[in-house]
């Protein structure tokens, strides 16, 4: 978010500045300041930018100083706050909602432009959170990485199965669909287990929120609606807008579960579904069994390899999970390996009761500092 100030003489805010000089005419130019970042508990960050006149903030409002944001802020006013809190520490003036409007030339495009009296909405996320089963996750992703959504907006599925982005490096908007469970796993609890050794609260309330994650299968639809987006669709100017009018350009996901049916399904092999169904007392006899499955399955008349007792107690074994060596094999009436196929059926995420929603008031007063 940002907001300019042209009247004003704000303090600079950033890690250094560099002050230009137009060579021919001698003029002092506008300085030119970087981000400052500001680290807060739980190793948040956040950074800010003034350069005398425009006041710009970065960063994750619902992660600022808390270990997690498996649910956040569900208002806009409510992000602003947070970042009004970092602006009012650096003396600069709060942003503000647009009053009035109007248009004016863009200096980029040419074209006219809406603009306003108070804060700029630059970039905006929103999330969501599915239940869509234990072990089901990769299963839910890589069925949606098989469509285009949106204007057609192509799929990249990553190699592990965990994470599915459409329109990755838009300029415009991008979409994300990922195991929540993974990324804490990946950077939470890697970060925290870092900085203790012990058995300390925190880490046990991340490790519970992994488990409730990898129990219910949550996976976290992410829309990031970049600034040309935002303009195009008049959605930038803080105050005239409200989270209701961002819902019709979120659907993208929705629609595409809409139209197609996801199953999961799961495979198990010949030998632990031996073990599973207690037709062996060893894994040893399991992996015994099963070569033979498998030279049957490549047209071996077992009769002519085993003897008859052999035969007949390995016939035994394979019938107890509907396997019959005692037929010639036909690979279009069976599929051994499938253990069942279900549809994912997806519920939206119930916050558990233990959970640490956020609370606007305690992000705003906890101490962070600024470091280079």
């Amino acid at each position: 978010m940002q907001q300019d100030h042209p009247d004003a003489d704000l303090p600079l805010v950033g890690k250094h500045v560099i002050e230009r000089i137009e060579l021919e005419t001698g003029e002092l130019l506008p300085p030119s300041v970087n981000q400052k970042i500001i680290e807060g508990s739980y190793s948040t960050k956040l950074t800010i930018r003034c350069d005398g006149h425009r006041v710009r903030v970065e960063g994750n409002p619902s992660r600022w100083q808390r270990m997690d944001n498996l649910f956040g802020l569900q208002t806009l006013d409510e992000c602003v706050a947070v970042f009004n809190s970092v602006l009012v520490k650096h003396n600069l003036p709060p942003f503000t909602k647009n009053t009035h409007i109007g248009f004016r030339k863009s200096t980029r495009t040419e074209k006219l432009e809406l603009f306003g009296n108070g804060a700029e909405i630059t970039s905006i996320d929103w999330t969501v959170n599915h239940e869509v089963g234990k072990g089901k996750e990769q299963s839910f992703i890589r069925g949606l990485s098989s469509m285009q959504i949106g204007r057609g907006r192509k799929p990249k599925l990553y190699p592990d199965g965990h994470t599915c982005n459409w329109g990755e490096g838009s300029e415009w908007n991008m979409t994300k669909l990922y195991n929540k469970a993974v990324e804490l796993k990946r950077h939470l609890l890697k970060e925290q287990r870092r900085k203790t050794n012990e058995k300390s609260g925190q880490l046990t309330y991340i490790e519970n929120l992994i488990n409730y994650c990898e129990e219910r299968g949550v996976i976290r639809e992410e829309h990031s609606l970049r600034q040309k987006f935002l303009k195009r669709h008049s959605l930038h100017l803080y105050g005239r807008v409200t989270e209701s009018d961002f819902y019709p350009h979120l659907k993208d996901i929705e629609a595409a579960m809409n139209t197609i049916q996801i199953n999961y399904d799961e495979h198990q092999s010949i030998a632990h579904q031996l073990l599973a169904a207690g037709a062996v007392k060893s894994l040893r006899q399991a992996n015994t069994t099963m070569n033979y499955f498998t030279l049957w399955q490549h047209g071996a008349d077992l009769r002519e390899t085993l003897s008859s007792s052999q035969f007949y107690e390995h016939k035994s074994r394979l019938k107890t999970i509907g396997i019959d060596i005692g037929q010639q094999f036909d690979v279009s009436r069976m599929c051994p390996t499938l253990k069942r196929s279900d549809a994912i059926e997806v519920r939206p995420l119930v916050v558990p009761d233990w959970y640490q929603m956020p609370v606007v008031e305690q992000s705003n007063v906890l101490s962070f500092k600024a470091y280079a």
